[in-house]
């Protein structure tokens, strides 16, 4: 396994990319670089990976303006803002703080967590694990300017305190059958966020201290039931969600814009049936190999995805003691096709 020292060396010598790689897709480096490393791989294997994820990378740009604590917000959704958001939020940090420049900001981002599908908000809480400054102001400068919004967060007729059982009755429902076709899961979640009945959704769970909790489990059912790539980022988006809800006072509108962006996910892919509890139970009945074994061979992966998911899960399996996430982990490193023989000539990307 990596030392902190030798991981915490090689995220800041990465904190010269920008947040984006050469194609427009999210730069995973810093957050596998982490997943990894967590996992068990050792510093060749770390600079392995890191020596080939560069080649897609580019060096983030020189600021074009100095925003001030009166004009970042006009940044907010503009990907293009990325580098003055940098600096913006170092000298923020610098002077305040982190957990001040977290609840100072945080609060003009809740409705804005879906961007990049959900890599904003995960690569933030990836950068509060170790609370290095420029970490947390790069995590913080993406979110920014990665949020999206997908429509107001009113609040409306309450029909359940169950987001699985809202997300089920969505599956009979024949309107959201339809499985969107857009360039990215961020265009897909914002097509379906632009149906008129979408806000009638959102607005029909109740929030209360257990919302967090069932967010999470819903969101793990629909990933295990389906192995869909967006159900995916459902999981590891939501993990990082409940990492920076501490950090804000009005969680009730927080976890409306989290219910939010899973449903967006969620009717995205077409409403799929959730599994049966036997089913699930069948699922985690089927895993064979042995916790340790999963997280050597994700240590291992050149897919970023797959390292993060069993990151995840190993964290939430061990915070909730649910073994499907354990099960979900399995089946992910079972898909990993790539062998060590193939590294050298294939890597997989979002």
């Amino acid at each position: 396994m990596a030392s902190n020292e030798t991981l915490g060396q090689m995220l800041n010598d990465g904190l010269i990319y920008d947040a984006t790689t050469n194609t427009g897709l999210t730069n995973h480096l810093p957050m596998a670089l982490v997943a990894k490393a967590a996992l068990g791989a050792g510093p060749d294997e770390l600079s392995r990976f890191a020596n080939k994820y560069r080649s897609r990378l580019t060096e983030v740009a020189e600021p074009d303006r100095r925003l001030t604590s009166v004009t970042w917000q006009r940044a907010i959704g503009e990907p293009f803002a990325y580098a003055d958001l940098v600096d913006f939020f170092n000298r923020q940090v610098g002077d305040h703080g982190v957990e001040e420049t977290l609840r100072s900001h945080l609060i003009y981002l809740v409705d804005g967590i879906a961007g990049a599908a959900f890599h904003g908000v995960i690569r933030l809480a990836y950068a509060l694990d170790s609370k290095e400054l420029r970490r947390v102001s790069t995590g913080l400068a993406y979110l920014t300017a990665s949020a999206i919004t997908l429509g107001p967060l009113e609040k409306g007729p309450v029909r359940s305190d169950d987001p699985e059982f809202l997300l089920g009755e969505l599956a009979k429902d024949a309107r959201w059958k339809s499985v969107t076709s857009a360039r990215s899961i961020v265009e897909e979640m914002k097509l379906v966020a632009s149906d008129p009945a979408f806000s009638h959704v959102v607005s029909s769970l109740e929030i209360d201290e257990h919302t967090p909790r069932r967010l999470a489990a819903a969101a793990l059912k629909v990933y295990a039931s389906t192995d869909n790539f967006t159900a995916l980022h459902g999981v590891t988006g939501l993990e990082a969600i409940s990492r920076i809800r501490p950090y804000l006072d009005d969680v009730e509108q927080f976890d409306r814009s989290t219910f939010q962006a899973l449903t967006a996910a969620y009717l995205s892919i077409g409403a799929p049936t959730v599994w049966s509890r036997v089913q699930l139970d069948d699922m985690v009945a089927s895993t064979k190999l042995d916790p340790s074994a999963v997280r050597a061979r994700a240590a291992m992966s050149d897919d970023a995805h797959v390292a993060k998911i069993v990151f995840t899960s190993s964290r939430l399996n061990d915070e909730s003691g649910d073994s499907l996430y354990s099960a979900v982990a399995e089946r992910a490193v079972r898909n990993d096709r790539i062998s060590s023989e193939e590294k050298n000539a294939v890597v997989v990307e979002c």
